[in-house]
């Protein structure tokens, strides 16, 4: 099991994570994605940039891995939920988020938005220095005492 802290920029958040997106006109949508989700993203595009630890992450994340939502803009963690299934698509990015590198995308699933907490609480939990802040694509390491999050959020 992999721990991802997931930061979300107030406009995305806003277009895919608060209620579900509407993703029917997906065209070659998988089967196993569904019509109706939350989603996410991960930075993959090459040509927008060099994303080779998106990559090397992207390859350690599965179906179910929790994930803890931290919204840049209040500076707190707000949601707490799970990996559903992933795609690689221009889709999602390019419907929602106006362009941009996430390429790779999953659908975000048992959404819970009663999680709030200050990051310096997180922090404490996993170990690292209080003034930490999840930066991009952020999986926490296996030396982290990872089950103490799982725990304290009910992940």
């Amino acid at each position: 099991m992999n721990l991802w802290l997931v930061p979300a920029n107030e406009r995305a958040f806003q277009q895919t994570l608060v209620e579900p997106v509407d993703l029917s006109d997906w065209q070659d949508r998988p089967d196993s994605f569904p019509e109706r989700a939350r989603v996410w993203g991960v930075r993959t595009d090459p040509e927008q940039g060099s994303w080779e630890r998106n990559r090397r992450n992207l390859e350690r994340m599965e179906r179910g891995d929790p994930l803890l939502v931290y919204r840049n803009e209040l500076g707190r963690y707000v949601a707490a939920a799970r990996v559903g299934p992933m795609a690689h698509t221009e889709y999602v990015r390019d419907t929602y988020w106006d362009g941009g590198p996430a390429l790779d995308v999953y659908a975000v699933e048992g959404w819970d938005d009663s999680v709030d907490a200050d990051p310096e609480a997180v922090n404490e939990l996993l170990g690292y220095k209080q003034s930490f802040r999840p930066q991009g694509f952020w999986r926490v390491s296996d030396d982290r005492p990872v089950e103490s999050v799982v725990d304290r959020f009910d992940l």
